[in-house]
């Protein structure tokens, strides 16, 4: 679980620091960074499995074309980022396996890793270089101070346990920007040259024989941004393809057919994704997946009131998007965060509160212990709808992240830059988010409303 992200020299992202909860709602205006936050998930995620250089490859653009490394740096007239450099701060699961089924246990459940790259040039071509890598412990007592969204105790019985005799010292620490040391842990350490290093530590090193880093890899391998393709929902499954949804939407007819047969009680699986789609199509009666032999396909079909089935390529891309998120909210193997972009994308704006119910459902319940059938999982989504805002404002104000604009200077030169901000009174804002000025939501609120919070304090910029 994600609790902190700071990124800096990252895009229009100069400096900014957030919160997750297990759920989020990141709102703002286009242009605004939200999306540049995904990508700096997203980047942290490509790490744990592909080479740097790779890794940027894979990054999306706005205009579909791999990035180049100097486009993921902060820059304006007369500056430019000198670092990119994320720090996060996460809750593991402590109880891993590496790639070769190796069972491992982690000295400790809360843990902070921070990674550093700079722009390098060789033979005319510029990459990443790595300059700093390192993983931390975070001690017990700072990490329940650091979680300010309301927990149970089961829940960081179940989640967060003090370390043992390792205290405080490091994982992965760098010396003198040039050497990264990975300590022994129940193992002998390792030096690693960090400029000529092709792979992070915690992409290249992640065994049973570290076991504290392979488990922050397995926390940042299960975050995923979820790129929904109207034609990857709508294809039926193969045999052979993947019984779990994939970002793009895929494998949609699998994973309910795996989730059928693991089921306890026959028909429920069904009968909950039916009656989820009827809230938003009240002509939706039934629903299964219909297995053919012939084919070796798994084809997902629903029923109308008029008796007849019919393939679920008939659904419109916003149904489909909805059962997506349906089926994973059922889903125990689906881990980790989910991030998805502007939910509402196809929604009746009278059918918002319930997509942002499923969302919630989606994540973890505090108030509970974490197993299977609480899965540790986080939902955080980016908006700059209207109706998505009102309805989180209204309800959870806790939930929102606004991100917005503002002017800085660097090196004589001005430049606007992201920023995020929380609504006083939330537990961001009392953990020192920057505090959001109610003026900032007006274009989001209709006239008159009534705000639940007091958002009388001045602006202030917090640690």
């Amino acid at each position: 679980m994600l609790t902190r992200l700071r990124v800096q020299g990252f895009k229009n992202l100069l400096d900014v620091d957030v919160r997750f909860g297990p759920f989020t709602c990141v709102a703002g205006l286009n242009g605004a960074g939200k999306s540049n936050l995904f990508d700096a998930i997203r980047f942290l995620n490509l790490l744990t499995k592909h080479p740097i250089m790779e890794a940027v490859q894979l990054l999306r653009e706005t205009k579909g074309r791999s990035p180049e490394p100097r486009s993921l740096f902060t820059e304006f007239e007369g500056y430019l980022a000198p670092e990119l450099r994320f720090t996060a701060e996460m809750i593991v699961d402590q109880h891993v396996q590496d790639d070769f089924g190796v069972a491992a246990d982690a000295a400790i459940s809360t843990l902070r890793y921070e990674v550093a790259f700079r722009l390098a040039h060789d033979d005319g071509f510029e990459r990443l270089e790595l300059i700093y890598e390192s993983l931390r412990p975070i001690a017990l007592k700072e990490a329940h101070r650091n979680i300010g969204f309301r927990v149970s105790k089961d829940f960081r019985d179940s989640t967060m346990t003090a370390p043992g005799r390792r205290q405080g010292r490091p994982f992965v620490s760098t010396d003198s920007g040039t050497e990264i040391t990975v300590h022994q842990e129940g193992h002998g350490g390792r030096k690693v040259p960090a400029p000529k290093s092709q792979l992070t530590v915690i992409g290249g090193m992640a065994s049973s024989d570290f076991p504290s880093i392979l488990a922050a890899n397995r926390e940042m391998a299960s975050w995923q941004t979820l790129l929904l393709e109207p034609s990857a929902m709508r294809s039926p499954s193969f045999y052979r393809d993947p019984r779990t949804i994939d970002p793009r939407g895929a494998n949609l007819p699998a994973a309910i057919y795996r989730l059928q047969k693991q089921e306890q009680q026959s028909g429920k699986v069904y009968a909950e994704l039916a009656n989820r789609l009827s809230q938003l199509i009240e002509d939706i009666e039934e629903l299964r997946v219909r297995d053919d032999p012939k084919t070796e396909t798994l084809t997902l079909e629903v029923r109308g009131r008029n008796g007849v089935f019919h393939p679920a390529r008939s659904l419109s891309d916003g149904t489909l998007r909805f059962l997506v998120l349906a089926t994973l909210s059922l889903d125990p193997q689906a881990k980790g965060m989910i991030c998805l972009e502007e939910p509402e994308d196809g929604i009746h704006p009278e059918r918002i509160p319930t997509i942002i119910q499923l969302l919630r459902e989606i994540a973890v319940d505090p108030d509970y212990k974490v197993d299977p059938d609480n899965p540790l999982r986080q939902a955080v989504v980016n908006t700059h709808s209207p109706s998505v805002v009102q309805e989180i404002a209204r309800e959870h104000p806790d939930d929102l992240v606004y991100m917005d604009e503002e002017q800085v200077f660097q090196n004589g030169a001005k430049a606007r830059v992201a920023a995020a901000f929380a609504p006083a009174g939330t537990w961001r804002d009392k953990l020192g988010s920057r505090h959001l000025a109610h003026g900032r939501l007006l274009s989001y609120l209709p006239p008159n409303y009534q705000f639940p919070l007091d958002y009388s304090e001045p602006l202030r910029v917090g640690t």
